[in-house]
Protein backbone atom coordinates (compact mmCIF):
# COMPACT_ATOMS: atom_id res chain seq x y z
CA UNK A 1 0.00 0.00 0.00
CA UNK A 2 2.85 2.20 0.53
CA UNK A 3 4.35 1.79 -2.42
CA UNK A 4 0.96 2.55 -4.44
CA UNK A 5 0.59 5.73 -2.17
CA UNK A 6 4.33 6.77 -2.48
CA UNK A 7 3.78 6.45 -6.47
CA UNK A 8 0.44 8.28 -6.18
CA UNK A 9 2.01 11.08 -4.18
CA UNK A 10 4.81 11.65 -5.69
CA UNK A 11 5.86 9.76 -9.21
CA UNK A 12 2.58 11.13 -11.02
CA UNK A 13 2.84 14.79 -9.69
CA UNK A 14 6.28 15.09 -10.57
CA UNK A 15 5.06 13.50 -14.03
CA UNK A 16 2.74 16.02 -14.54
CA UNK A 17 4.75 19.00 -13.30
CA UNK A 18 7.54 17.77 -15.68
CA UNK A 19 4.59 17.60 -18.69
CA UNK A 20 3.17 20.60 -17.67
CA UNK A 21 6.90 23.15 -17.64
CA UNK A 22 5.94 26.17 -19.28
CA UNK A 23 2.34 26.08 -19.99
CA UNK A 24 0.93 27.84 -16.90
CA UNK A 25 2.77 30.72 -18.08
CA UNK A 26 1.75 30.25 -21.78
CA UNK A 27 -2.27 30.03 -20.32
CA UNK A 28 -1.50 33.49 -18.04
CA UNK A 29 -0.03 35.09 -21.52
CA UNK A 30 -2.61 34.10 -23.84
CA UNK A 31 -5.59 34.65 -21.85
CA UNK A 32 -3.95 37.97 -20.82
CA UNK A 33 -3.50 38.89 -24.29
CA UNK A 34 -7.34 37.61 -25.11
CA UNK A 35 -8.85 40.01 -22.69
CA UNK A 36 -6.54 42.82 -24.06
CA UNK A 37 -7.91 42.46 -27.32
CA UNK A 38 -11.15 41.98 -26.70
CA UNK A 39 -11.21 45.04 -24.36
CA UNK A 40 -9.29 47.40 -26.93
CA UNK A 41 -11.48 46.10 -29.68
CA UNK A 42 -15.17 47.02 -27.37
CA UNK A 43 -13.89 50.43 -26.56
CA UNK A 44 -12.30 51.09 -30.06
CA UNK A 45 -15.01 49.64 -31.60
CA UNK A 46 -15.68 52.74 -34.01
CA UNK A 47 -12.73 53.53 -35.21
CA UNK A 48 -12.56 49.57 -35.90
CA UNK A 49 -15.31 50.05 -38.13
CA UNK A 50 -15.22 53.46 -39.35
CA UNK A 51 -11.61 52.21 -41.00
CA UNK A 52 -12.89 49.44 -42.60
CA UNK A 53 -10.67 46.76 -40.11
CA UNK A 54 -13.53 44.84 -38.83
CA UNK A 55 -12.32 41.66 -40.21
CA UNK A 56 -8.56 42.15 -39.15
CA UNK A 57 -10.13 42.65 -35.65
CA UNK A 58 -12.02 39.40 -35.71
CA UNK A 59 -9.33 37.45 -37.20
CA UNK A 60 -6.42 38.67 -34.31
CA UNK A 61 -9.14 37.70 -31.65
CA UNK A 62 -9.34 34.35 -33.55
CA UNK A 63 -6.00 33.71 -33.36
CA UNK A 64 -5.55 34.38 -29.77
CA UNK A 65 -8.20 32.57 -28.99
CA UNK A 66 -7.09 29.55 -31.00
CA UNK A 67 -3.30 30.18 -28.50
CA UNK A 68 -5.23 30.06 -25.72
CA UNK A 69 -7.55 26.85 -26.52
CA UNK A 70 -4.05 25.08 -27.93
CA UNK A 71 -2.47 25.56 -24.16
CA UNK A 72 -5.79 24.42 -23.00
CA UNK A 73 -5.86 21.51 -24.96
CA UNK A 74 -2.86 20.24 -23.75
CA UNK A 75 -3.25 21.20 -20.34
CA UNK A 76 -6.36 19.26 -20.44
CA UNK A 77 -4.78 16.12 -21.74
CA UNK A 78 -2.37 15.99 -19.03
CA UNK A 79 -5.29 16.53 -16.45
CA UNK A 80 -6.66 13.21 -18.27
CA UNK A 81 -3.28 11.38 -18.04
CA UNK A 82 -2.78 12.18 -14.41
CA UNK A 83 -6.24 11.38 -13.40
CA UNK A 84 -6.18 8.41 -14.94
CA UNK A 85 -2.80 6.85 -13.62
CA UNK A 86 -4.15 8.26 -9.96
CA UNK A 87 -7.30 6.29 -10.78
CA UNK A 88 -5.34 3.20 -12.04
CA UNK A 89 -2.97 3.00 -9.25
CA UNK A 90 -5.48 3.45 -6.76
CA UNK A 91 -7.35 -0.04 -8.02
CA UNK A 92 -4.22 -1.41 -8.59
CA UNK A 93 -3.21 -1.32 -4.93
CA UNK A 94 -6.87 -1.72 -3.96
CA UNK A 95 -6.82 -5.34 -5.74
CA UNK A 96 -3.41 -6.40 -4.74
CA UNK A 97 -4.44 -5.95 -0.86
CA UNK A 98 -7.47 -7.57 -1.56
CA UNK A 99 -6.00 -10.32 -3.37
CA UNK A 100 -2.91 -10.85 -0.67
CA UNK A 101 -5.38 -10.76 1.94
CA UNK A 102 -7.84 -14.01 0.28
CA UNK A 103 -5.29 -16.39 1.51
CA UNK A 104 -4.79 -15.24 4.87
CA UNK A 105 -8.94 -14.71 5.55
CA UNK A 106 -9.15 -18.59 3.96
CA UNK A 107 -6.19 -19.92 6.69
CA UNK A 108 -8.06 -18.06 9.36
CA UNK A 109 -5.10 -15.62 10.20
CA UNK A 110 -7.40 -12.57 9.69
CA UNK A 111 -11.41 -12.36 10.08
CA UNK A 112 -13.19 -12.21 6.99
CA UNK A 113 -15.12 -9.17 8.11
CA UNK A 114 -11.84 -7.39 7.37
CA UNK A 115 -11.59 -8.43 4.06
CA UNK A 116 -13.64 -5.03 2.63
CA UNK A 117 -12.26 -3.50 5.27
CA UNK A 118 -8.96 -3.78 3.97
CA UNK A 119 -10.34 -2.73 0.20
CA UNK A 120 -11.79 0.65 1.55
CA UNK A 121 -9.17 1.54 3.86
CA UNK A 122 -7.39 1.33 0.50
CA UNK A 123 -9.36 3.45 -1.42
CA UNK A 124 -9.87 6.18 1.14
CA UNK A 125 -6.20 6.49 1.95
CA UNK A 126 -5.24 7.81 -2.24
CA UNK A 127 -8.38 10.62 -1.01
CA UNK A 128 -5.08 12.18 0.97
CA UNK A 129 -2.66 11.94 -2.57
CA UNK A 130 -4.54 12.63 -5.51
CA UNK A 131 -5.25 16.17 -5.02
CA UNK A 132 -1.23 16.72 -5.44
CA UNK A 133 -1.00 15.84 -8.89
CA UNK A 134 -2.96 18.66 -9.50
CA UNK A 135 -1.76 21.23 -7.80
CA UNK A 136 1.59 20.67 -9.05
CA UNK A 137 0.04 20.76 -12.40
CA UNK A 138 -1.13 24.18 -11.55
CA UNK A 139 2.11 25.42 -9.77
CA UNK A 140 3.52 26.39 -12.84
CA UNK A 141 0.04 28.84 -13.90
CA UNK A 142 0.15 30.09 -9.80
CA UNK A 143 3.65 31.19 -10.15
CA UNK A 144 3.06 33.05 -13.92
CA UNK A 145 0.11 34.93 -12.02
CA UNK A 146 1.81 35.33 -9.24
CA UNK A 147 5.28 36.94 -11.04
CA UNK A 148 2.51 39.63 -12.69
CA UNK A 149 0.83 40.68 -9.53
CA UNK A 150 3.91 41.04 -7.95
CA UNK A 151 5.77 42.71 -10.60
CA UNK A 152 3.03 45.51 -10.25
CA UNK A 153 3.08 45.09 -6.28
CA UNK A 154 6.76 45.48 -5.75
CA UNK A 155 7.42 47.59 -8.61
CA UNK A 156 8.36 50.91 -6.36
CA UNK A 157 6.43 54.33 -6.08
CA UNK A 158 6.86 57.39 -8.24
CA UNK A 159 6.95 59.20 -4.82
CA UNK A 160 6.79 58.30 -1.06
CA UNK A 161 4.73 60.24 1.48
CA UNK A 162 7.02 61.81 4.06
CA UNK A 163 6.94 59.69 7.26
CA UNK A 164 5.97 63.19 9.69
CA UNK A 165 4.29 65.14 7.13
CA UNK A 166 4.74 69.28 7.90
CA UNK A 167 0.97 71.36 8.41
CA UNK A 168 -0.05 73.26 5.82
CA UNK A 169 2.40 76.31 5.86
CA UNK A 170 0.64 79.89 5.86
CA UNK A 171 1.23 82.71 3.19
CA UNK A 172 4.35 84.61 3.54
CA UNK A 173 2.73 87.41 2.48
CA UNK A 174 -0.10 87.66 5.04
CA UNK A 175 -2.89 87.53 2.25
CA UNK A 176 -4.26 84.14 3.53
CA UNK A 177 -3.69 82.49 0.02
CA UNK A 178 -1.89 79.81 -1.73
CA UNK A 179 1.15 80.02 -4.25
CA UNK A 180 3.43 77.74 -5.94
CA UNK A 181 6.82 78.26 -6.93
CA UNK A 182 9.06 76.12 -9.62
CA UNK A 183 13.06 76.99 -8.36
CA UNK A 184 15.33 75.21 -11.16
CA UNK A 185 12.86 71.74 -12.00
CA UNK A 186 14.53 69.23 -14.07
CA UNK A 187 12.13 66.12 -15.41
CA UNK A 188 12.56 63.22 -17.42
CA UNK A 189 10.42 60.31 -17.45
CA UNK A 190 13.48 57.93 -17.53
CA UNK A 191 16.79 58.21 -17.24
CA UNK A 192 18.89 57.91 -19.97
CA UNK A 193 16.21 59.87 -22.30
CA UNK A 194 15.74 63.31 -22.71
CA UNK A 195 14.60 65.63 -20.07
CA UNK A 196 11.02 66.92 -20.47
CA UNK A 197 11.85 69.95 -18.59
CA UNK A 198 14.57 71.85 -18.01
CA UNK A 199 16.07 74.04 -15.47
CA UNK A 200 12.18 75.88 -15.15
CA UNK A 201 11.91 78.56 -12.89
CA UNK A 202 9.17 80.70 -11.84
CA UNK A 203 7.14 81.90 -9.41
CA UNK A 204 2.98 81.46 -8.70
CA UNK A 205 1.90 83.49 -6.15
CA UNK A 206 -1.04 83.71 -4.12
CA UNK A 207 -4.31 85.21 -6.23
CA UNK A 208 -1.87 85.78 -9.48
CA UNK A 209 -2.58 84.19 -12.98
CA UNK A 210 0.17 82.27 -14.73
CA UNK A 211 -0.32 81.06 -18.47
CA UNK A 212 2.46 78.13 -20.18
CA UNK A 213 1.90 78.34 -23.12
CA UNK A 214 3.79 77.11 -26.55
CA UNK A 215 3.71 74.22 -28.95
CA UNK A 216 2.36 70.44 -28.70
CA UNK A 217 4.97 68.54 -26.53
CA UNK A 218 6.84 71.39 -24.84
CA UNK A 219 5.84 69.78 -21.60
CA UNK A 220 3.42 71.98 -20.16
CA UNK A 221 1.04 69.39 -18.81
CA UNK A 222 4.24 67.86 -17.19
CA UNK A 223 4.18 71.06 -14.63
CA UNK A 224 0.62 70.07 -13.33
CA UNK A 225 2.10 66.22 -12.66
CA UNK A 226 4.95 67.62 -10.70
CA UNK A 227 2.53 70.70 -9.06
CA UNK A 228 -0.03 67.86 -7.65
CA UNK A 229 3.39 65.51 -6.85
CA UNK A 230 2.46 62.79 -9.22
CA UNK A 231 6.17 62.78 -9.89
CA UNK A 232 9.18 64.04 -8.03
CA UNK A 233 11.74 66.57 -10.19
CA UNK A 234 14.93 64.78 -10.89
CA UNK A 235 16.55 68.26 -9.57
CA UNK A 236 15.18 71.34 -8.08
CA UNK A 237 11.94 72.43 -5.64
CA UNK A 238 8.57 72.99 -6.20
CA UNK A 239 7.06 74.94 -3.05
CA UNK A 240 4.01 75.67 -1.36
CA UNK A 241 3.97 78.93 0.27
CA UNK A 242 7.85 78.59 0.64
CA UNK A 243 7.78 75.00 1.70
CA UNK A 244 9.24 71.90 0.00
CA UNK A 245 5.68 70.17 -1.06
CA UNK A 246 7.60 67.02 -0.72
CA UNK A 247 7.66 67.48 3.00
CA UNK A 248 3.62 68.04 2.55
CA UNK A 249 1.02 65.08 3.54
CA UNK A 250 -0.27 64.43 -0.13
CA UNK A 251 -3.92 64.31 0.79
CA UNK A 252 -3.28 68.11 1.82
CA UNK A 253 -0.90 69.34 -0.78
CA UNK A 254 -3.60 67.84 -3.35
CA UNK A 255 -6.80 69.66 -1.32
CA UNK A 256 -5.49 72.87 -2.42
CA UNK A 257 -5.09 72.06 -5.99
CA UNK A 258 -8.14 71.94 -8.40
CA UNK A 259 -7.13 70.65 -11.80
CA UNK A 260 -9.20 70.55 -15.33
CA UNK A 261 -7.77 68.17 -17.15
CA UNK A 262 -7.46 68.09 -21.07
CA UNK A 263 -8.09 64.05 -20.34
CA UNK A 264 -11.10 64.21 -18.21
CA UNK A 265 -12.02 60.80 -16.98
CA UNK A 266 -15.94 60.50 -16.20
CA UNK A 267 -17.00 57.20 -13.88
CA UNK A 268 -19.88 55.12 -15.36
CA UNK A 269 -22.45 56.70 -12.76
CA UNK A 270 -24.72 59.49 -12.84
CA UNK A 271 -23.80 63.22 -13.57
CA UNK A 272 -24.29 63.65 -10.14
CA UNK A 273 -22.08 61.16 -8.27
CA UNK A 274 -19.34 62.41 -11.32
CA UNK A 275 -19.53 65.70 -10.04
CA UNK A 276 -19.18 65.13 -6.54
CA UNK A 277 -16.49 63.07 -6.35
CA UNK A 278 -14.82 66.79 -6.20
CA UNK A 279 -16.58 67.47 -2.56
CA UNK A 280 -19.00 64.55 -1.48
CA UNK A 281 -20.66 66.80 0.82
CA UNK A 282 -21.66 69.70 -1.30
CA UNK A 283 -24.70 71.03 -1.50
CA UNK A 284 -27.91 70.35 -4.01
CA UNK A 285 -27.73 74.66 -4.29
CA UNK A 286 -23.69 74.15 -4.89
CA UNK A 287 -24.09 71.73 -7.18
CA UNK A 288 -26.69 73.91 -9.16
CA UNK A 289 -24.53 76.97 -9.28
CA UNK A 290 -21.44 74.90 -10.64
CA UNK A 291 -23.22 73.47 -13.07
CA UNK A 292 -24.56 77.56 -14.34
CA UNK A 293 -20.84 78.69 -13.56
CA UNK A 294 -19.62 76.11 -16.29
CA UNK A 295 -22.52 76.38 -18.53
CA UNK A 296 -24.32 73.32 -18.45
CA UNK A 297 -27.30 73.96 -16.87
CA UNK A 298 -29.21 73.90 -20.62
CA UNK A 299 -27.59 70.55 -21.71
CA UNK A 300 -28.76 69.26 -17.89
CA UNK A 301 -32.45 70.26 -18.59
CA UNK A 302 -32.36 68.22 -21.95
CA UNK A 303 -31.09 65.41 -19.86
CA UNK A 304 -33.58 62.81 -19.65
CA UNK A 305 -33.27 62.44 -15.51
CA UNK A 306 -31.01 65.43 -14.94
CA UNK A 307 -28.66 65.19 -13.17
CA UNK A 308 -29.57 61.30 -11.99
CA UNK A 309 -28.70 60.62 -15.86
CA UNK A 310 -25.85 58.18 -16.31
CA UNK A 311 -23.06 59.09 -18.58
CA UNK A 312 -21.74 55.69 -19.41
CA UNK A 313 -18.73 54.06 -19.16
CA UNK A 314 -16.09 56.57 -19.44
CA UNK A 315 -18.77 59.22 -20.98
CA UNK A 316 -18.64 58.27 -23.97
CA UNK A 317 -22.30 59.18 -23.70
CA UNK A 318 -21.26 62.36 -24.04
CA UNK A 319 -19.48 64.90 -26.24
CA UNK A 320 -15.78 65.97 -25.60
CA UNK A 321 -17.05 69.69 -25.09
CA UNK A 322 -19.62 68.29 -22.63
CA UNK A 323 -17.13 66.37 -20.87
CA UNK A 324 -14.74 69.13 -20.74
CA UNK A 325 -17.13 71.69 -18.96
CA UNK A 326 -18.36 68.40 -16.29
CA UNK A 327 -14.65 68.86 -15.56
CA UNK A 328 -14.71 72.23 -15.31
CA UNK A 329 -17.97 72.61 -12.78
CA UNK A 330 -16.14 69.38 -10.94
CA UNK A 331 -13.04 72.20 -10.23
CA UNK A 332 -15.70 74.87 -9.53
CA UNK A 333 -17.36 72.53 -7.08
CA UNK A 334 -14.18 71.27 -5.30
CA UNK A 335 -13.09 75.26 -4.65
CA UNK A 336 -9.25 75.06 -4.28
CA UNK A 337 -7.35 78.01 -3.32
CA UNK A 338 -5.24 76.99 -6.46
CA UNK A 339 -6.82 75.97 -10.42
CA UNK A 340 -4.30 74.50 -12.56
CA UNK A 341 -6.25 74.74 -16.09
CA UNK A 342 -4.83 72.36 -18.56
CA UNK A 343 -6.18 72.98 -22.27
CA UNK A 344 -9.29 74.03 -20.39
CA UNK A 345 -11.31 74.46 -23.83
CA UNK A 346 -9.69 71.90 -25.89
CA UNK A 347 -12.92 70.83 -27.14
CA UNK A 348 -15.46 73.44 -27.09
CA UNK A 349 -16.32 75.80 -30.02
CA UNK A 350 -14.74 79.33 -30.34
CA UNK A 351 -17.96 80.99 -28.76
CA UNK A 352 -18.36 78.53 -25.91
CA UNK A 353 -14.72 78.90 -25.23
CA UNK A 354 -14.50 83.09 -25.19
CA UNK A 355 -17.59 83.00 -22.81
CA UNK A 356 -16.30 80.09 -20.62
CA UNK A 357 -13.10 81.92 -20.05
CA UNK A 358 -14.85 85.17 -19.31
CA UNK A 359 -16.59 83.32 -16.89
CA UNK A 360 -13.76 81.67 -15.50
CA UNK A 361 -12.45 85.10 -15.23
CA UNK A 362 -14.88 86.25 -12.97
CA UNK A 363 -15.16 83.61 -11.02
CA UNK A 364 -11.65 82.84 -10.22
CA UNK A 365 -10.34 86.66 -9.36
CA UNK A 366 -9.57 85.74 -5.59
CA UNK A 367 -7.79 82.48 -6.88
CA UNK A 368 -4.31 81.24 -7.69
CA UNK A 369 -4.51 80.44 -11.63
CA UNK A 370 -2.05 78.10 -13.35
CA UNK A 371 -3.42 78.03 -16.89
CA UNK A 372 -1.64 76.04 -19.46
CA UNK A 373 -2.92 76.18 -23.14
CA UNK A 374 -1.96 76.70 -26.89
CA UNK A 375 -4.92 78.96 -27.51
CA UNK A 376 -3.56 82.39 -26.92
CA UNK A 377 -6.92 83.55 -26.47
CA UNK A 378 -7.59 86.23 -23.17
CA UNK A 379 -3.47 86.45 -22.38
CA UNK A 380 -3.92 90.05 -21.99
CA UNK A 381 -5.47 89.40 -18.76
CA UNK A 382 -2.60 87.12 -17.63
CA UNK A 383 -0.11 88.60 -14.94
CA UNK A 384 2.50 86.44 -16.64
CA UNK A 385 2.97 84.23 -19.84
CA UNK A 386 5.62 81.82 -20.21
CA UNK A 387 6.70 80.48 -23.03
CA UNK A 388 7.83 77.01 -23.19
CA UNK A 389 9.70 74.77 -25.51
CA UNK A 390 11.76 71.65 -25.87
CA UNK A 391 10.99 71.78 -22.14
CA UNK A 392 12.76 75.31 -21.44
CA UNK A 393 11.27 78.23 -20.76
CA UNK A 394 12.61 80.72 -23.78
CA UNK A 395 9.84 83.60 -22.94
CA UNK A 396 8.95 85.44 -20.01
CA UNK A 397 6.50 88.09 -20.12
CA UNK A 398 2.92 90.33 -20.31
CA UNK A 399 1.02 89.97 -23.23
CA UNK A 400 1.98 92.93 -24.93
CA UNK A 401 5.64 92.36 -23.60
CA UNK A 402 5.84 88.91 -25.55
CA UNK A 403 4.03 90.55 -28.84
CA UNK A 404 7.24 93.46 -28.86
CA UNK A 405 10.04 90.85 -28.53
CA UNK A 406 8.65 89.54 -32.22
CA UNK A 407 9.92 86.11 -30.76
CA UNK A 408 8.28 82.16 -30.60
CA UNK A 409 5.00 83.83 -28.74
CA UNK A 410 4.42 86.19 -31.53
CA UNK A 411 4.85 83.44 -34.19
CA UNK A 412 2.48 81.30 -32.38
CA UNK A 413 0.11 84.22 -31.54
CA UNK A 414 0.22 85.59 -35.55
CA UNK A 415 -0.49 81.90 -36.99
CA UNK A 416 -4.02 81.59 -34.54
CA UNK A 417 -5.36 84.80 -35.43
CA UNK A 418 -4.72 84.43 -38.90
CA UNK A 419 -6.66 80.98 -38.54
CA UNK A 420 -9.45 82.77 -36.43
CA UNK A 421 -9.80 85.27 -39.26
CA UNK A 422 -9.87 83.24 -41.86
CA UNK A 423 -12.64 81.10 -39.78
Amino acid sequence: ALAFLAAAGLGVPFLAAWLSRGLGEQRVTARAELNTQVIDGLQGIRDVLALGRSRTQIESLAACNRALGRVQRRIASITGLQVALSDLLMTTAMWALVILAIPLVAARYIDGVYLGVIGLLALASFEAVQPLALAFQGLGHSLAAAGRVFAVADAPPPVVESAAPQPIPADPDGSGGFGLSFEHVDFTYRRGEREVLSDISFDLRPGSRVAVVGPSGAGKSTLVRLALRFWNPVSGIVRLNGLDIRSLSLHDLRDLVSVVDQDTYLFNDSLRANLLLARPEASEAEIEAAVEQAQLTEFVRQLPQGLKTRVGEQGLQLSGGERQRVAIARALLKNAPILILDEVTANLDPLTERALLDALDELTWDRTVLQITHRLLGMERIDEILVLDHGSIVERGTHDELLAVEGLYRQLFDVQQGVLIFS
